[in-house]
């Protein structure tokens, strides 16, 4: 017996940032986040659960991963709907993604998603996105994000079994049609330290995670409500300071880390001093700008002159959908 469905899921960038766990087998966070469903980046996959299979596979771009990378990610998922289908059957996953994966740009939240997203309809679950979020989260905690399109939150929950710590959708893909994302590519290279691994090393080791946490929970409603008012020059401002503030703690751990380069910075800089646009960046080297359409040429035409490998433009995206 086989048991099959293909779908897409976005990417995802987060303007008030997930990083750091309150417990990490469960990938429950230290806060709340929220983020932007992106339009044109995206991760394709196809979930075939079969009973001739004695374990999971999984090929990502054609590459097939070991049994360690699997149990990482997509195994931990995998495990969760085999609970609730009831039966002890394995899948074979096919991914594809059409932008560079271990880069900073959220290739795991998508493909998590993807894969969550078509399991529920190849085991015919019927499970509602608020509750497949709940498994997403478990492969990659950024993942339940990826479940909604438009602006997302994820809320943080107070249990410990991680019920309440689901995500939803708080504006939608049309909220803001003026608004885009501008990201470029300054390395494709695999990152040297994990998501998860630098998560875990901040949490254990930087003295300022509790700054940070108070600096989050301060301004999260004024993020929301510049988002809810479509206040540029605000949201603008508190992107930038959300995204300085996950990489100072990130700077602060014991072994230090970096996931910028010199790019990065002269990015932060221009954008600063250019007063119409904000920048964010993840766990990687590669903005994301955020300009109201009006003003995305002279963005465009700094990256250009900056020397950027690629240069992706994104909308406010919708959530995943089957293929």
């Amino acid at each position: 017996m086989k048991l099959e469905a293909e779908a897409i899921a976005p990417s995802n960038i987060a303007i008030v940032k997930y990083w750091g766990k309150r417990d990490k087998e469960l990938n429950l966070p230290l806060n709340s986040s929220l983020s932007v469903s992106l339009d044109s980046l995206w991760v394709r996959s196809k979930v075939t659960f079969d009973e001739s299979l004695d374990r999971d596979e999984v090929l990502i771009n054609g590459k097939r991963l070991d049994e360690r990378e699997v149990n990482e990610y997509a195994g931990r998922v995998l495990r969760r709907f085999r609970e609730l289908y009831g039966k002890s059957i394995f899948a074979r996953i096919e991914s594809t993604t059409n932008f560079p994966s271990s880069a900073g740009l959220a290739s795991s939240a998508a493909g998590i998603a993807a894969l969550t997203f078509a399991s529920n309809s190849a085991l015919g679950l019927g499970l509602s996105n608020r509750e497949l979020s709940k498994i997403a989260r478990i492969g990659s905690g950024s993942a339940c994000r990826s479940m909604f399109g438009g602006f997302v939150k994820w809320n943080k929950g107070d249990l410990d079994s991680g019920e309440d710590s689901f995500c939803e959708e708080i504006f939608p893909p049309n909220h803001w049609p003026e608004l885009v994302d501008i990201i470029a590519i300054f390395g494709e290279e695999k990152k040297k330290v994990s998501s998860r691994s630098g998560m875990e090393n901040t949490t254990a080791t930087s003295s300022l995670m509790k700054c940070r946490l108070e600096f989050v929970k301060e301004t999260f409603e004024e993020v929301v409500n510049a988002i809810r008012t479509r206040n540029a020059s605000k949201f603008f401002e508190l992107t930038m300071r959300h995204s300085n503030s996950m990489h100072a703690v990130i700077l602060d751990s014991w072994p230090p880390m970096n996931y910028l380069n010199e790019k990065s910075f002269r990015v932060m800089e221009w954008i600063a001093e250019f007063g119409k646009a904000g920048y964010t960046f993840d766990a990687g080297p590669n903005p994301h700008i955020f300009v109201l359409e009006k003003d995305m040429d002279e963005v465009m035409k700094f990256l250009k002159e900056l020397g950027s490998v690629k240069i992706l433009v994104n909308r406010v995206g919708k959530g995943p959908y089957l293929v």
